[in-house]
């Protein structure tokens, strides 16, 4: 359903503030993003305790724990600011001009990339040799495609972005909302280098930050999460696509 109202803040809902009390929402998303983190570091400690379980229980769990701590921030901040979770998070409402401007800026983050780090392929040729293989393969994909874009674009837009924005309001919409998508996005960008550990490729430090910018402005001109979305979905989509290839 097209949103038809006019978004008037930079974080910005119909008729005022995405997030009436945003600097809650800003305190419930730094002990988010906080646990993300000290998710990541424990990652390793886990991996060698579950060594010896099925590849797709680990996959399963790493995905489950990763997604955890940003999604339980997003429900808990609307939850204590008493906010509806569509509507703040901007999940509510969408619009033909979000599925051209996503597809758009996910095929040139990816485009981007490719030209300076492209992605090593072969990995389908691993598939038919183990079924756990597969599994956990296929635990991995959906995850990357589908899942992780969601809960990723709810919490780093939806709630950081927003939120910051609202916080910021008094600065003007345009400056208070270039501030919101440089900080989450250097805080998405940030977390994924920590993922990667010492070493942090060039196409992933690459690819998180041109999501990160598409995804923020894309947020901040339509005041909706829909164009972001599609935009993340197809640039891991394209990603997985050409690791199997």
């Amino acid at each position: 359903m097209v949103n038809n109202g006019a978004e008037v803040s930079a974080g910005s809902t119909i008729g005022g503030r995405a997030w009436r009390h945003p600097w809650v929402a800003l305190a419930v998303a730094a002990v988010g993003a906080l646990l993300a983190a000290a998710v990541i570091l424990w990652l390793p400690s886990l991996h060698f305790a579950l060594s010896g379980w099925p590849l797709v229980v680990v996959a399963l769990v790493d995905l489950l724990l990763l997604s955890a701590p940003l999604l339980g921030a997003v429900m808990v901040a609307a939850r204590v600011t008493q906010e509806r979770f569509a509507a703040a998070t901007g999940l509510r409402g969408f619009s033909w001009i979000d599925l051209v401007a996503g597809l758009g800026v996910g095929l040139i983050a990816r485009a981007l990339v490719e030209l300076v780090a492209p992605s090593a392929g072969g990995l389908g040729g691993g598939l038919v040799m183990d079924s756990g293989f597969v599994a956990a393969t296929i635990v991995g994909l959906v995850g990357a495609v589908l899942v992780t874009p969601l809960v990723e674009e709810l919490f780093f837009r939806g709630l950081l972005q927003r939120a910051l924005g609202d916080a910021l309001a008094g600065a003007g919409r345009w400056v208070a909302g270039a501030v919101a998508v440089l900080f989450s996005t250097a805080l998405f960008a940030g977390l994924h280098a920590l993922a990667a550990g010492a070493f942090v490729p060039t196409g992933l430090l690459l690819g998180t930050l041109a999501v990160g910018l598409g995804c923020g402005v894309l947020t901040l001109l339509s005041g909706r999460l829909a164009g972001a979305l599609i935009a993340h979905v197809t640039f891991n989509a394209i990603g997985a696509a050409l690791l199997i290839w």
